[in-house]
């Protein structure tokens, strides 16, 4: 399913034609029936294992059933959402330094009872946290956006099961 995603977010596609383009390369690539539909910038693609739901735009609403306990910053973007599965993963634009979101986001998510399970950061420009709470993970990226201060934030939030 991650090849999948993968494929599904490289590939352009806007009319009926590169969503059939679409569908036989995710096909060709997973060995698996796939059916794509498309709707706006939504995009589901169902397979045996499951559906996954890709979004993408400018200014897209934060999922109305994101938790309170997720750190964001207080003004953003949302520049993408995915569910597949269990897993959903939000991209956000703020602006700062990704230090500053870095450690803010640190401070947020210890005040609100998640436990930090990882700490990097490969560069000034790009950082990451791993945490876990009530059967929940969620993984923070910090990236340094492309050709301004702004820093791209990645949550990526997953339900274990038991």
């Amino acid at each position: 399913m991650a090849l999948c995603a993968g494929l599904v977010l490289a590939l352009p596609a806007c009319e009926k034609a590169a969503d059939a383009a679409t569908e036989s390369a995710i096909e060709r690539a997973s060995g698996q029936q796939v059916d794509v539909d498309r709707d706006g910038d939504r995009l589901s693609v169902k397979t045996a294992d499951g559906e996954f739901v890709v979004q993408s735009g400018e200014s897209l609403p934060l999922p109305a059933d994101f938790p309170d306990d997720v750190y964001l910053p207080d003004r953003y973007s949302v520049n993408s959402v995915m569910d597949m599965g269990g897993t959903r993963m939000v991209s956000v634009t703020t602006q700062g330094k990704v230090a500053g979101i870095f450690g803010a986001a640190q401070q947020a998510m210890a005040k609100a009872g998640w436990t930090q399970t990882m700490s990097m950061q490969h560069s000034v420009d790009t950082a990451m946290l791993s945490y876990e709470k009530d059967h929940r993970a969620a993984v923070l990226s910090f990236n340094k956006g492309e050709g301004s201060d702004g820093v791209v934030m990645g949550v990526q939030l997953r339900t274990e099961t038991q």
